[in-house]
């Protein structure tokens, strides 16, 4: 009995370290790949328009809101579902957009990923409002969007990534050649290496105390029989 809780608390810890080691490595998808270089030849996918460095910080905000308009759309096409698809895969390649500086420093490893991410939610929007049917909350976003862009001559702002295009069939991963000379990009990334840890330590002592509690308390079988009344 005590071995086959001894094995299943060391199961438990097992599942624990493959998931935080999953989890980890989820979050770091395009550790292995290439960020996009220029290619010849048709698109894989869809062909997504270059935006500016500008352009990107005000649609980065509305990302959220035109994926679930997206989601809401009572007639899909398989360009919107492309579209929608990328900039989803594109965002969790981004480290959903939680490395410092990945939008507005064009040093950072993540600002080219960032550019595809964004770059897609805004011909995401753009596709949805050329589509059949009342699109006027659509229309309303794009209206909301250029008022921010006209409001600022900043929001016109170039970078070195923003005349590159982009192909919704490839999934940009961050520039890892940059790595070593942004400092908050290697402070986020330890940061999560020690979350890692501390969840796995966390877990282990956790499958730990659940054993020695299961060791010294017996089964409702070992207890001993109460002793009949005379």
């Amino acid at each position: 009995m005590k071995q086959g809780r001894r094995t299943s608390s060391v199961g438990g810890w097992r599942s624990h370290l493959i998931i935080a080691v999953s989890m980890l490595f989820a979050a770091c998808p395009s550790a292995w790949a290439h960020h996009q270089t220029v290619r010849d030849g048709p698109n894989v996918g869809i062909a997504i328009r270059p935006i500016t460095h500008g352009e990107m910080l005000i649609i980065a905000s509305y990302r959220t809101r035109i994926l679930e308009l997206a989601a809401r759309e009572p007639r899909t096409d398989p360009t919107l579902r492309r579209l929608a698809g990328f900039v989803s895969l594109q965002y969790f390649a981004c480290f959903w957009g939680l490395i410092p500086g990945s939008l507005t420093d064009e040093a950072s490893p993540f600002n080219e990923c960032s550019h595809a991410y964004v770059a897609g939610t805004r011909d995401l929007l753009a596709h949805m409002i050329a589509m059949p049917g009342d699109q006027s909350s659509a229309k309303a976003l794009e209206a909301q969007t250029e008022a921010e862009l006209a409001s600022d001559p900043i929001f016109s702002t170039l970078c070195s990534n923003s005349r590159q295009g982009f192909d919704s069939g490839i999934i940009v991963g961050p520039d890892w050649s940059l790595l070593l000379a942004h400092p908050p990009t290697i402070l986020t990334l330890l940061a999560l290496i020690i979350l890692v840890v501390l969840n796995l330590r966390g877990a282990w002592l956790l499958s730990r105390r659940r054993l020695a509690l299961r060791s010294t308390t017996p089964s409702v079988r070992e207890q001993p029989e109460p002793t009949p009344l005379s």
